[in-house]
């Protein structure tokens, strides 16, 4: 095998923080790691994959596991909250087998290539940014020095030249330029959905109708800018899409090849492009697609035309970021909305009929207790369709992490970034007890209302409903729970 690409453990109740069960769902497949594999694997190379999450593997299982399979490269992709397991997973993996190249890429891995660098000793490479046309250039000339590592790693002048990475000489960390965005992303073959378990894979209970369901991104880039995002980082803030034509013909794919019959669009502005979207939505409407689908969007970017014309083509559910029921802290996180905006785009998808998945976001950057209420009663005003009460997490990358000290104080721990512990305390709160007790306040002011429990009860329409909404019910009492910080080793 010439690539293994592995995604590192993280259970639900980890980077949900707490006990919610171990059938709640919550996973889906590793989309970066799974795209790339499909990349390298049409240029002619040996691929193999492990999502190590859905396996349910601990690092010392995904070790021998690796070794059996003795790739030539190990291609490691993480987020901050599972950064420290590629950190345990890469040093046991050089123990135990030195002549394996290990390289880091990721959204982690992007932002903070030299820190990375400068503290481990594990890995041979980093890749900042988009990685196809990066991991195929480096696999080639890997190739082409015979697979040896030492003549590989050594030759400084070759790497050098290589746009996209980050590696060491000596004591000297080298960071070359960013690579070129590929700008016509219909020339991407699909995601290697082949080398997954995917009958394993299932959101959430809030995040689909109906199974089986299966992620895409078929857009890159936004071109927004909160302070409390990354998200650019990698892709950009230039927008990029796959043509409706070839969105479809994926969607065709895997209805045909794997029974899907839901899918869950990750893109993080799925509605930016109005004219891309009307013409997405019509040519699902035209061949008479049988399929559901939900997506995120912004309460700037929708109008009640787009809204039914994404209802006729199978749409049932939306992720609003609303944030906040303050407008100073709105304006504080550059979010670029208004109150009014996020109450019009509440009452339009309840008068077309689209479900809302409502975001707000507790302690934000001069945020008090009293100004969490109002978000608490905003919310209960507005009444989604389900909300999530995140605590404040300042990524690294971010403006909001660049600026923590300004608002309040920080713990540089990155396995309990996952937005659900207080890692950013602000000044206008006593400690982090406070927050996840206004956190836990929230959750059950919000879901244990008469009206909304009642509104859940009139919207059952079928027995996958009732069994949604007992895994929803399962995973609301585990966050009603004390926190956990129990990690798999």
């Amino acid at each position: 095998m010439d690539i293994l690409f592995i995604y590192p453990p993280i259970s639900v109740s980890e980077r949900y923080a707490r006990n919610v069960g171990t059938t709640t769902g919550g996973n889906l497949p590793p989309l970066g790691i799974t795209q790339l594999s499909s990349y390298l694997r049409e240029k002619g190379f040996k691929v193999g994959l492990i999502d190590g999450v859905i396996e349910d593997l601990s690092i010392d299982q995904m070790v021998e596991k690796v070794l059996e399979l003795n790739p030539k490269i190990i291609g490691l992709s993480a987020l901050t909250p599972n950064f420290h397991r590629a950190i345990a997973f890469a040093t046991l993996i050089k123990k135990r087998n030195p002549e394996i190249l290990i390289i880091l890429g990721g959204h982690h891995a992007t932002i903070l290539p030299r820190e990375i660098l400068e503290q481990n000793d594990c890995f041979d490479l980093i890749v900042h940014g988009e990685g196809e046309l990066t991991a195929e250039e480096i696999v080639n000339k890997y190739k082409n020095s015979g697979w040896r590592k030492n003549d590989f790693t050594n030759n400084t002048d070759m790497l050098s030249k290589i746009k996209g990475i980050a590696f060491k000489h000596g004591k000297e960390i080298i960071i070359t330029p960013k690579r070129e965005l590929i700008q016509n992303l219909d020339e991407l073959p699909f995601p290697a959905w082949d080398l997954l378990s995917m009958d394993k894979y299932i959101p959430l209970a809030n995040q689909y109708k109906r199974t089986p369901v299966i992620n895409m991104v078929v857009i890159r880039g936004c071109p927004f800018n909160c302070s409390f995002c990354s998200g650019n980082s990698v892709f950009g803030r230039k927008i990029r899409a796959m043509s409706p034509q070839r969105v479809v013909e994926q969607i065709s794919y895997v209805m045909e090849n794997y029974g899907i019959r839901e899918i869950s669009f990750w893109d993080d502005m799925m509605t930016a492009n109005k004219k891309w979207l009307y013409e997405f939505c019509d040519l699902l409407i035209k061949n008479k697609i049988d399929i559901t689908w939900t997506c995120y969007s912004r309460v700037d970017c929708i109008d009640e035309e787009i809204l039914r014309r994404m209802k006729k083509a199978g749409c049932w559910n939306i992720f609003f970021g609303y944030e906040s029921g303050c407008q100073e802290l709105l304006n504080n996180i550059n979010k670029g909305t208004t109150l009014k905006q996020i109450e019009n785009a509440n009452m339009l998808c309840k008068k077309v009929g689209i479900e809302i998945r409502a975001s707000f976001m507790i302690a934000l950057p001069g945020e008090t207790p009293e100004m969490a209420r109002k978000t608490i009663d905003f919310a209960k005003k507005l009444n989604p369709d389900y909300a999530q009460f995140c605590i404040t997490t300042p990524y690294p990358g971010t403006k909001l992490f660049e600026d923590a000290s300004k608002y309040g104080t920080l713990t540089g721990n990155f396995s309990e970034y996952n937005i659900w512990n207080a890692v950013f305390v602000p000044y206008g709160y006593k400690n982090k007890k406070e927050i996840e007790a206004v956190e836990r306040k929230a959750m059950r002011e919000f879901y244990l209302r008469p009206k909304y429990i009642w509104g859940r009860l009139k919207k059952i329409n079928s027995w996958e409903d009732i069994k949604r909404y007992l895994k929803g019910f399962r995973f609301f009492m585990g966050f009603l729970g004390k926190k956990t910080d129990k990690k798999k080793s």
